[in-house]
């Protein structure tokens, strides 16, 4: 029950008559009488006999000043402030924000502009950052993040980093909150965020020799997706009935070798520019739609079937308890280039096979004109996964890679390709 009789107001402290010299302000020097709580001349907050030689701050209970000093909204000082000093001019006031037609028009009406916050004609915000975002580290590394045209928001996330020469060092992540999910989008941005942190650390050489470089990769990998699922399991406090959850995949790249992994369904494909080298989905994924193909089921069937994207294994606090990823190596070879695709499934749903997604890959390079750039070829990719529907949220990252061809399986079986055997 409400009690509906007046609050009570706590009651002033009551602090002892001070005797002594005339306290000074410390603010403007004034002398003032002996139990003054403010400075007559500024204003300034005064403990009684506090500032003059006979007083001590055990005379009030330890209390230094019953006044408590309080600043105004800068431009507002006034007087009456306890501990007023005048009028302190803001050094830490940024430019004016832009009014008019020099405010970033709205994308919702096409007619206002983005002022304080809002649009000035139809009171819409902007869009978020997150909804459309690119990174290039490195001329041979970029990637494009998208909402898509279905949801609501951008529930995948993206992490890049590469050197220079083309080839030396990148770390490509990409990372699918899963739909079904809460807070799926915070999942899937510190899962990203964290294995690419991990990931981007020099590698151990061992002896030297490429195949140490490729075991510790590995072993990179491994940690890398256990640290990606801690920070998933510590991004959203609380327990949750659907906890926050994703899916990774990740590529490591030096000096022409490459080793990938992933847990989920999101993917890595190489996709070499010769003809007569194999495109190949690199790794596997934990899928039922997987699972469908191995028995038998043909890829268009079990990919478009009723329970063709539920995964048998994700990033979360609910993530089974094996989370080794699905390892895969590249090794080095002069005479072959290519590109190395990281993607979500976002892309993949309208282009699965390797051998058609290395035709799209390739027509993409075309559109985007004489020498593209991998992130100008992301973003013509995500067009086409646009134009074909956008039912999900699209991530693309790509490297384009001068010496790749051969290939070893290490830790997982590949995922079966169109004219494979299919094996149980």
């Amino acid at each position: 029950m409400t009690d509906a009789s007046p609050p009570r107001l706590p009651q002033a402290t009551q602090f002892p008559q001070a005797t002594g010299p005339e306290p000074t302000c410390p603010s403007c020097g004034t002398p003032n009488p002996p139990d003054a709580s403010f400075c007559e001349a500024c204003g300034a907050g005064l403990a009684p006999g506090q500032q003059g030689a006979g007083a001590s701050p055990a005379a009030y209970g330890g209390v230094v000043s019953p006044a408590t000093p309080q600043t105004a909204p800068t431009g507002e000082e006034s007087p009456l402030d306890v501990g007023w000093t005048g009028p302190v001019p803001s050094t830490a006031t940024g430019p004016a924000q832009p009014t008019g037609a020099e405010a970033q028009p709205c994308q919702s009406c096409g007619e206002g502009h983005y002022v304080d916050g809002y649009c000035d004609h139809c009171g819409s915000p902007p869009p978020d950052p997150r909804n459309h975002f690119a990174e290039s580290p490195a001329p041979w590394v970029g990637g494009v993040c998208d909402i898509g045209r279905r949801h609501a928001r951008n529930e995948d996330a993206m992490a890049l980093t590469a050197t220079e020469a083309p080839g030396s060092r990148a770390v490509l992540v990409v990372c699918d909150g899963v739909s079904m999910a809460t807070d799926s989008h915070i999942a899937s941005l510190a899962a990203a965020r964290a294995a690419r942190a991990v990931l981007d650390q020099p590698l151990p050489r061992g002896a030297g020799t490429r195949d140490a470089w490729e075991a510790a990769a590995a072993r990179a990998l491994t940690t890398a997706v256990a640290t990606a699922n801690d920070a998933v399991r510590s991004a959203v406090e609380g327990e949750q009935e659907n906890p926050p959850s994703c899916t990774i995949a990740a590529a490591v790249i030096e000096d022409g070798a490459v080793v990938t992994g992933n847990v989920g369904d999101s993917r890595v494909y190489w996709l070499p520019d010769r003809p007569e080298l194999p495109p190949r989905q690199l790794g596997r994924d934990d899928s039922y739609a997987h699972e469908q193909m191995l028995a038998g089921v043909p890829r268009d069937a079990a990919e478009n079937g009723p329970h063709a994207h539920s995964i048998t294994r994700w990033l979360g606090t609910d993530a089974p308890d094996d989370l080794t990823p699905h390892l895969t190596t590249l090794a080095a070879d002069d005479t072959t280039a290519g590109w190395l695709l990281v993607c979500s499934d976002g892309l993949w749903n309208y282009c699965s096979a390797a051998a058609d997604m290395r035709v799209l890959v390739h027509n993409m390079v075309t559109e985007a004109g004489p020498d593209p750039t991998p992130t100008a070829v992301a973003q013509a990719l995500v067009d086409f996964a646009n134009e074909q529907g956008g039912r999900d949220n699209i991530t693309v990252a790509l490297a384009r890679l001068g010496g790749q061809g051969s290939q070893e399986t290490t830790g997982a079986e590949a995922a079966p390709q169109e004219g494979d055997p299919i094996h149980g």
